[in-house]
């Protein structure tokens, strides 16, 4: 029996033209939405985020920034969901959205527009000075909120965001990094590792 990557991520659905970057990448993206750990993604995790980023960062949840992010999450949820929920139950499983990216169902460009959207909404509410910069505290509030909280990650996150070494992350620095995630084919291009 084959056992190279190659076989093992045809035997799980996984396109051979995804990198191991990559897959891993996906696959923490959909651990970092799955807010139940069920193994499904809902409109339900979505929201569930949306509040834990507006209660870690001290948010109100009507507040125009997080009604901004939630509106931003939708328009992401309501692309991945008609493109990855295959048995259209309402959920999307992790080999649903595996397969989703591996067929190219998910259109790279435009899921990574949205994400971009969403990330900046994000950054926007932990902007809490409004300065346009976020500091290390604040980044950390947001992986919190998304699941993420070994310190650590947010800290490695944020050393590798702030690249001309202020102690502050502008928006542009935390956008090229939230596209690399989505775009790095390997461990050591930016943002691969943004999420651990």
């Amino acid at each position: 029996m084959c056992e190279t990557p190659r076989c093992v991520d045809e035997r799980e659905g996984v396109s051979p033209m995804l990198t191991s970057t990559q897959i891993e990448n996906i696959d923490r993206v959909f651990a970092m939405i799955d807010s139940s750990g069920d193994g499904r993604v809902t409109w339900d995790d979505f929201e569930t985020l949306t509040r834990g980023i507006a209660e870690e960062l001290g948010r109100d949840s009507k507040s125009t920034e997080i009604a901004e992010l939630s509106a931003a999450y939708h328009d992401v949820w309501e692309y991945v969901s008609a493109a990855a929920d295959l048995d259209q139950d309402g959920a999307v499983t992790r080999d649903e959205f595996r397969k989703a990216h591996s067929t190219k169902a998910l259109s790279a460009g435009i899921l990574l527009d949205k994400w971009l959207v969403a990330a900046d909404r994000c950054f926007d509410a932990a902007d809490r000075e409004g300065n346009g910069h976020l500091t290390e505290d604040a980044l950390a509030g947001v992986y919190r909120a998304g699941g993420i909280t070994d310190r650590q990650v947010a800290s490695a996150a944020f050393q590798a965001m702030d690249v001309n070494s202020n102690g502050r992350v502008d928006k542009a620095e935390f956008s090229a990094n939230v596209r690399g995630l989505f775009e790095a084919v390997d461990k050591s291009m930016k943002g691969a590792q943004m999420i651990g």
